[in-house]
């Protein structure tokens, strides 16, 4: 490591419209005293010490700046808060327009999708990897569910010589007609600064739907996957429901 933090990005500017919730949905109660965000949190707590976190909010995100501050406080965490371009919509929009932020290594997560067991090396694995030469890293579940694969970012991983798990197929949403591809989902992202425009931008097109780049799938079949357990995605009602259900058996 050199003296320069790694960045973790958190886009929290969506709003969470299928839910209708009072409160933004990183917000959401997911145990006594704790909501949504506390389990991004804590995926970073045993890494604060080499991270600077950029928080990217939309309007009416007062709570959200506050719990950031108080947590990121505890955590001897650096915090940045900026809004987002409205010309680059979606999460990975918000990616794009912090580019300003970017540190030697970058993990971007998704404060509503929550992990069912702890993982607190994963962070560190995949900025560690950033650090080894990888332009870019998946933290990824391994699914078979064809309708979860039908709706999510899906990716085929599989293992290259050196055991390491590498992305040989993606598809943002693929629809059940083409599930059989797929044997895993996203839950979060690393990248090098210099892979940010290739990268980024190829799942930026993706996820607004846009006409393929000629190097789209080059882009992002080139990287590298670090292996989490199952999570859940909190934007709709029944997997709220399930979450909350779960949390408390």
């Amino acid at each position: 490591m050199t003296g320069a933090r790694d960045t973790v990005i958190l886009p929290l500017a969506g709003h969470g419209s299928r839910l209708g919730l009072p409160t933004p949905k990183e917000m959401l109660p997911v145990g006594p005293g704790r909501v949504a965000l506390d389990d991004t949190l804590d995926l970073l707590a045993p890494h604060a010490g080499r991270l600077r976190l950029v928080a990217i909010l939309g309007e009416d995100r007062e709570s959200t700046a506050r719990h950031l501050e108080r947590r990121c406080l505890e955590l001897r965490l650096p915090l940045a808060i900026i809004r987002q371009d409205p010309a680059l919509p979606e999460s990975t929009g918000a990616v794009l327009g912090a580019t300003p932020w970017y540190g030697p290594a970058n993990l971007v997560l998704l404060a509503d999708q929550v992990l069912h067991t702890p993982a607190p090396t994963a962070a560190g694995e995949a900025l560690d990897l950033i650090h080894a030469g990888e332009g870019a890293v998946f933290l990824a579940a391994m699914e078979d569910d064809a309708e979860r694969l039908a709706v999510d970012g899906s990716l085929h991983l599989t293992r290259d010589a050196g055991g390491l798990l590498r992305v040989t197929d993606f598809a943002d949403k693929p629809g059940l007609e083409g599930v059989e591809r797929f044997n895993a989902v996203w839950f979060g992202y690393a990248f090098a600064p210099s892979a940010a425009e290739g990268f980024v931008g190829a799942l930026h097109r993706a996820t607004l739907n846009l006409a393929e780049h000629p190097h789209q799938l080059d882009a992002i079949c080139r990287a590298a996957a670090v292996e989490v357990g199952p999570f859940t995605d909190l934007g709709t009602w029944p997997a709220v429901t399930a979450h909350w259900t779960g949390a408390a058996s």
